[in-house]
């Protein structure tokens, strides 16, 4: 090494050693633009993140609904000859109803006794009443007249409302129980079918599922009078793997990522998952598990993760200073859904997390930061084709405690996030992407709580986390052009204001064009986009990013 270079070296270490504990307490740029993006831990894992629930999220968006009952029931004819010679009646009777109140039935009855009458109106009579059953959505009842005489002008009329059979289990996959299902459906055999909370459970279920999708059919039973409910499963695959390659890293810890996710879909058959992701680039490692599980009927489900991610600086203006990091992290929570109707859904959810990290220079510890976090989460979905729109709001009460200085705090943090997105045609689609952040004491927040501006999840023509800030807000606008079923072109615009950085805030603006290809069944993807960034936010910025992703299925 050159006297010139130690000089250099000592210069930034001076700089660092003496600028990087204040990043713990509050937003400082580092020199020549380093942002505590690029070398916190936590803020690098969160990168990562923020990645795998943007995916997450698309993938709820473009799920195709299952159609809660399948085939069409056949319209039941007349039950008697239109032609009779007139006749009168003096009473018709019912059996008791499970789904049709007994003064309905004498309404109707009413309009035919005491009056010359034919066959055609009792047809008429039967009408009546069948509709009362499919107004009411169910299709496994109907009125019938059985054969007998009407000597005594007594006219006995049957309502036949089916009694389930039994239930039998079709479809792709066998990973889960058929209990989990029946518990949900609530069908008990030999009780009257209630068509119309069949359907609703399915639709509950459907919209709820964070896995599986059922459809039904019904078909007749064993005997007279009883149905059987055909339950067709749609399971995600037991083991679902991916590869991946792409260069959304940043410079100093190297662009080049690779990458695996592995799904385990209901190891213990009750609809559970386990996931794992590990992600590598020349100067970092990330790895993630998360458990999740259903814990009731109405499909809340608990979820525990742990993840770990290093980092060793290996490039740019600090490559010569043995920058390292390390973090952890582990959380644990609950999510409940409320199915509202066809269109609309929301969630609550609660959780704890944990996090460390700590960044040493030279083997000598710059920071070391604990934080403990508690949240509470609300989120709603609006499903109508062609719209779909997700908002989650999220409430952080964040405790760090910083174990070099001794300071610890308690911080309020407020996130949004939304995700909309409008199919023009079928071949063009509209998506709009926004995010917010607010925080209390924002001079002395820590940066590992700060938003992240810039990468491929936010600003795509910037760096990620090129600059970290307490308060903050982005939007982004994507259109898409499915040209055939493997290419789709699409552009976007992204904007970014980073707040409380000091005396001004600071602009993010990028935008560009990309495309999307599919092939060998989606077996094999790739992604390719050009952003530009349209305004300097530090010195010896980038004029834009290239940015490929190949995904291995």
């Amino acid at each position: 090494m050159t006297t010139q270079s130690r000089t250099s070296k000592r210069v930034w270490m001076l700089a660092v050693a003496a600028m990087l504990p204040c990043v713990v307490e509050a937003q400082v740029v580092l020199p020549g633009g380093v942002s505590p993006g690029q070398v916190n831990p936590s803020l690098q894992r969160e990168q990562i993140d923020a990645q795998r629930r943007q995916q997450a999220i698309e993938e709820r968006a473009r799920r195709v609904d299952i159609p809660a009952l399948q085939g069409e029931q056949p319209e039941q004819g007349d039950a008697l000859p239109a032609d009779s010679p007139p006749f009168v009646l003096s009473g018709i009777s019912f059996n008791t109803s499970v789904f049709i109140t007994q003064e309905q039935l004498k309404e109707i009855a009413g309009q035919y006794v005491g009056r010359e009458i034919t066959f055609a109106d009792l047809n008429q009579m039967i009408r009546q009443v069948n509709k009362l059953y499919a107004d009411d959505g169910q299709l496994t009842a109907r009125a019938i007249i059985p054969p007998q005489s009407l000597d005594d002008g007594q006219l006995r009329v049957v309502l036949v409302e089916a009694k389930l059979d039994g239930v039998n289990f079709t479809g792709e996959g066998e990973s889960v129980d058929e209990a989990f299902y029946r518990e949900r459906l609530n069908l008990t055999e030999g009780e009257t079918l209630n068509s119309p909370m069949l359907i609703e459970a399915i639709r509950r279920f459907n919209a709820t599922s964070q896995g599986p999708q059922i459809s039904a059919g019904l078909a007749p039973g064993e005997r007279f009078g009883t149905t059987r409910v055909d339950v067709e499963r749609f399971e995600p695959k037991r083991f679902d793997w991916s590869l991946f390659a792409n260069n959304y890293g940043s410079e100093g810890t190297g662009y080049e990522q690779l990458g695996g996710t592995l799904n385990w879909f209901s190891p213990t058959g009750a609809a559970d998952n386990i996931s794992a992701v590990l992600v590598g680039t020349r100067g970092s490692q990330y790895m993630n598990l998360r458990y999740s599980r259903p814990v009731n009927r109405r499909n809340g489900f608990a979820w525990v993760e742990a993840g770990a991610n290093s980092m060793e600086i290996k490039r740019g203006p600090l490559a010569d200073l043995n920058i390292e990091g390390d973090s952890s992290n582990y959380g644990i929570g609950f999510d409940q859904p409320w199915w509202l109707s066809d269109r609309w859904l929301l969630l609550g959810g609660l959780g704890y997390t944990s996090q460390t990290s700590e960044t040493t220079l030279e083997g000598v510890t710059l920071s070391e930061v604990d934080i403990q976090e508690v949240f509470l989460k609300g989120q709603f979905e609006y499903r109508a084709a062609p719209w779909y729109a997700r908002y989650e709001q999220r409430i952080r009460q964040a405790s760090p405690d910083n174990a070099l200085t001794g300071d610890s705090g308690n911080f309020t943090i407020l996130t949004g996030d939304l995700y909309t997105s409008r199919q023009l045609s079928e071949r063009y689609e509209l998506v709009g992407k926004a995010g917010w952040q607010y925080a209390t004491r924002q001079e002395e927040l820590p940066s590992a709580l700060h938003k992240q501006f810039g990468g491929i999840s936010a600003q795509r023509g910037y760096e990620p986390g090129i600059i970290t800030s307490p308060w903050g807000a982005n939007f982004s606008v994507e259109g898409y052009w499915s040209a055939n079923d493997r290419w789709q072109p699409f552009v976007f615009m992204d904007y970014g204001r980073a707040m409380e950085l000091g005396d001004e805030d600071v602009d993010l603006i990028s935008g560009g064009a990309g495309v999307n290809s599919r092939w060998w069944n989606d077996r094999v993807s790739a992604s390719l986009l050009v952003a530009g960034a349209f305004k300097d936010v530090v010195p010896d910025q980038d004029s834009g990013q290239v940015l490929l992703q190949l995904v291995f299925r």
